[in-house]
């Protein structure tokens, strides 16, 4: 078991953190619809569409925080910026999701 970590360089360190475990979950629920498609336990499948497609919104989100440092930048205003924006993350997640 990790411990938490309390403590970060930046701001942006954190959403990169946050993308990171994203990354690991949208694997680890790729990983068991995977199994269960290879076991064909449709049921299950079926099932956790559910969390791919919630779980793909997420990414998102936290792909979008990433670039919004990488273009806005922390310095003077940028983290004043990149608060608005991220105030707006959830409206384009699902916008870019309903799209694909």
């Amino acid at each position: 078991m990790t411990s938490i970590k309390h403590s970060f360089k930046s701001l942006r360190e954190v959403f990169d953190l946050t993308l990171d475990h994203e990354i690991t979950v949208t694997k680890s629920i790729n990983d068991l619809v995977d199994h269960c498609f290879k076991t064909k336990d449709f049921a299950t499948f079926n099932f956790l569409q559910w969390f791919v497609s919630e779980q793909r919104e997420e990414e998102i989100v936290a792909r979008r925080a990433v670039e919004l440092f990488e273009i806005i930048g922390e310095e003077g205003v940028g983290l004043f910026m990149i608060d608005q924006e991220i105030g707006k993350l959830e409206a384009y997640a699902a916008k870019v999701a309903q799209a694909k």
